[in-house]
């Protein structure tokens, strides 16, 4: 996909109501234009080994991703000093039902009013601090340690991506094929009756490159009042605290699904993890084929090919550059059986 077609699907994205996900789901799906290959740049390293040799593909947090922006919630601080302001005029009435809930929840009396003597000494501007420094330090970070994705690329030859994520060509990359549902292990095993990542799903979508921000403050808005509702009220059923929060279906996957333009060579695609899972979690998925680095080590393309094979990997490639100086890759399957 082009990045004019992932706009097209991220404009669809931001225009779903959440009301039917059923109807939402095939919204998308309509706007994604799936490519035949989906390819994932690995540098040699035991874990990736490991992956290859097993069909194992794992879940990393935003948080662990190279890119600081990758997830991040950008909110509009100047709205929400905006708001503050105008619910000036609506404290005393905020401060009471406070006193109330505090009352029913069999708070001493001294220190209630202590904390109320307090917050009406608090001025806007301390208020707007103390909630920036909040959203910043505590919600940011909650939002990238809980958000999990496996990261493609629509390009086995893309320059960028094998000197930045493949080693500088010294690592190989792994190709699968989005055609073939027999190369999909999971669901398939009596593992998977009770595992999560078959129950709940792990829908693969295009990343969007825009220089325009997704504005994620009613999101993040949405978050501090959960963060709260969870920390002060622990014995309050999920129901509940659903019930007071702002729907806020599809907003985890607008802040995961935009990037900057910047990172556009990537082309990239994501997997993301539906529910939240105890780590380590993890795909099988057996690659069509492995495409080895222009500068891989002969003794890293021996264990890369005996990984390969032992994985059940049909297909082995060989990344050359061609009689027009651009980078390529011939099969090497049968030259290596025959060796």
């Amino acid at each position: 996909m082009n990045n004019e077609e992932r706009k097209l699907f991220w404009e669809t994205l931001c225009s779903l109501d959440g009301e039917d996900i059923e109807d939402d789901f095939q919204q998308i799906k309509t706007k994604i234009l799936y490519p035949k290959f989906l390819y994932r740049y690995r540098p040699i390293s035991d874990n990736n080994i490991d992956a290859l040799k097993n069909n194992k593909l794992y879940f990393s947090r935003s948080s662990y991703y190279d890119d600081p922006f990758d997830t991040y919630l950008h909110i509009d601080y100047k709205n929400i000093y905006q708001q503050l302001i105008n619910t000036e005029d609506r404290k005393k009435s905020a401060v009471e039902m406070f006193r109330q809930i505090c009352l029913e929840k069999g708070m001493d009396k001294k220190v209630i009013e202590n904390l109320i003597k307090e917050i009406n000494s608090t001025s806007t501007e301390q208020l707007f601090n103390v909630l920036v420094s909040f959203m910043k330090n505590e919600i940011q970070p909650i939002i990238r340690n809980t958000s999990m994705s496996i990261c493609f690329s629509e390009s086995g030859l893309n320059e960028t991506m094998w000197l930045k994520y493949a080693n500088q060509y010294k690592g190989f990359c792994l190709m699968y094929s989005l055609d073939d549902d027999e190369k999909f292990l999971c669901g398939k095993q009596e593992k998977c009756k009770y595992c999560g990542v078959h129950l709940y799903g792990t829908p693969l979508y295009p990343m969007y490159y825009s220089e325009i921000r997704y504005d994620a403050t009613k999101y993040a808005y949405n978050l501090t009042h959960e963060y709260f509702l969870r920390n002060i009220y622990p014995d309050m059923s999920e129901k509940e605290i659903l019930s007071r929060l702002e729907p806020c279906i599809w907003e985890k996957e607008k802040v995961t699904l935009i990037k900057s333009k910047c990172h556009e060579y990537d082309a990239e695609w994501r997997m993301i993890l539906s529910r939240q899972m105890k780590e380590p979690v993890m795909r099988e998925w057996i690659p069509y084929g492995v495409i080895l680095g222009l500068k891989i080590g002969d003794n890293e393309r021996s264990i890369v090919i005996d990984s390969a094979k032992h994985a059940g990997i049909k297909h082995i490639f060989q990344s050359v550059i061609n009689n027009n100086g651009g980078l390529d890759m011939i099969e090497i399957t049968e030259e290596i059986n025959n060796a």
